[in-house]
């Protein structure tokens, strides 16, 4: 499944965490992937606290109030920035259901905004593709679009750079 979502031309991940004692008042955390090393991550939470984050190749722009900083880092760090979205760890394989009027594949994976390590979430995928479709446990819902021809991660403009 990792491998399938490496090779996706775009999708969104959106994950909606419901209120919980890490989140109190619950979340959004919203994903772009558009090819790869080309990344947007937004996170929102009812506190009104935030992040906006977007990564082309090893260039990582930050939101700074108004304006856009920007720094270039090391391959192992955009690789466990972006961890949370790609790094799937399938713990089992289920059977088939019915979901949308079609019949999806059916897996639990460690959820990778677990508090612990033991924590996990039920998911399914398109068997076709073996995309992810939807994941939820008590939570969060992760919920993934793909193909959609208007998902882009477009370059801050005249951001300031940190690392000079």
């Amino acid at each position: 499944m990792r491998t399938a979502l490496l090779a996706a031309h775009s999708f969104v991940e959106t994950v909606t965490v419901k209120p919980n004692s890490i989140a109190p008042l619950g979340g959004t955390l919203t994903f772009t992937v558009v090819a790869p090393n080309r990344y947007h991550q937004v996170v929102s939470s009812s506190l009104g606290g935030g992040d906006d984050t977007i990564i082309i190749g090893n260039q990582v722009y930050g939101r700074a109030g108004k304006g856009w900083t920007v720094q270039t880092w090391s391959d192992r760090l955009v690789t466990g920035f972006e961890g949370d979205t790609f790094d799937i760890t399938v713990v089992s394989i289920g059977p088939d259901k019915t979901a949308g009027g079609k019949t999806v594949g059916t897996f639990v994976m460690k959820d990778p905004r677990g508090a612990k390590d033991s924590d996990t979430i039920a998911c399914t995928y398109e068997h076709a593709t073996s995309l992810p479709l939807q994941c939820e446990n008590g939570f969060s819902t992760i919920s993934y679009r793909y193909g959609d021809p208007s998902v882009s991660v477009e370059t801050p403009k005249d951001p300031v750079r940190l690392d000079k």
